[in-house]
């Protein structure tokens, strides 16, 4: 991956963080929070998890 792309990751996920924080709705704030796990997963190599297709291969 490279370094441009761990960097639009990485942003990704701060963004999804700082929705999460924002979002007054639970089932809201839980999708946040998992979008930002699978961006992080997709920086750290790993498969993301329930993502809806969002990274489909």
């Amino acid at each position: 991956m490279s370094h441009e792309e761990v960097d639009y990751y990485q942003q990704r996920a701060e963004t999804e963080v700082a929705l999460a924080q924002q979002a007054q709705h639970q089932a809201v704030v839980r999708v946040h929070y998992q979008l930002a796990s699978a961006y992080l997963d997709r920086i750290h190599g790993d498969a993301p998890r329930s993502t809806g297709g969002l990274f489909a291969s």
